[in-house]
């Protein structure tokens, strides 16, 4: 292998830095090879991950969306953050950050195709594309999937609500408008929120 073409492989380490990229949402665990307990904020990489993991769940077991092509929704959600490695992630609760946060990404994601190996470049700036602007079956499950990941993963976590300013209200300002093209989502949404409430999460 020529030198370039090695560098140029080398570049897929630019993925790996969606490992380095906190978000607003806990992670704790114990580390069994240091025998220690670990309390910290969970990363984009790890989000990324549940995402496709929750998709095969609704992908398998709900009709609505046994037609989706589930390798594009992959795809979708494999690089649907990458862009936060250049602009950071932008928690949801976050509302006077987040007026910037789209053209922020938009000038990002193409500081960061520029890292990429030539012949993933091209390919991420597609999936981005089409997540961004929901205009296929695969787009609008995968940005519905990314906000229900959100609402999962901080079930195991009910005394980080109250404080993130998740009350009822706001829940379902910030993630029903992703949920409602859906029945199948509608009603696995309006199931979390009794959940949420008779649970006494919103009370926390």
């Amino acid at each position: 292998m020529d030198e370039d073409s090695f560098n140029n492989f080398l570049k897929v380490l630019e993925f790996y830095k969606l490992k380095q990229i906190p978000r607003n949402s806990t992670n704790a665990y114990h580390d069994e090879k240091d025998d220690v307990d670990i309390l910290r904020r969970e990363t984009a990489s790890e989000h990324v991950q549940c995402c496709n993991k929750l998709a095969n769940y609704f992908i398998f077991t709900e009709r609505e969306f046994y037609s989706l092509d589930r390798l594009r929704v992959h795809d979708l959600l494999d690089h649907h953050d990458d862009v936060e490695i250049v602009t950071r992630d932008i928690g949801i609760a976050n509302r006077e950050k987040r007026i910037q946060k789209e053209k922020l990404e938009l000038e990002g994601r193409l500081v960061f195709a520029q890292e990429l190996p030539d012949a993933l470049s091209q390919f991420y700036l597609d999936c981005d594309a089409e997540f961004r602007a929901k205009a296929t079956e695969e787009a609008k499950f995968a940005n519905a999937i990314d906000k229900m990941d959100a609402l999962v993963h901080e079930l195991q976590y009910p005394q980080d609500w109250g404080c993130k300013g998740f009350d009822e209200k706001n829940v379902r300002s910030w993630f029903q408008p992703a949920f409602e093209y859906s029945p199948t989502f509608m009603r696995y949404f309006e199931a979390l929120v009794i959940h949420l409430d008779t649970k006494g999460y919103f009370n926390i």
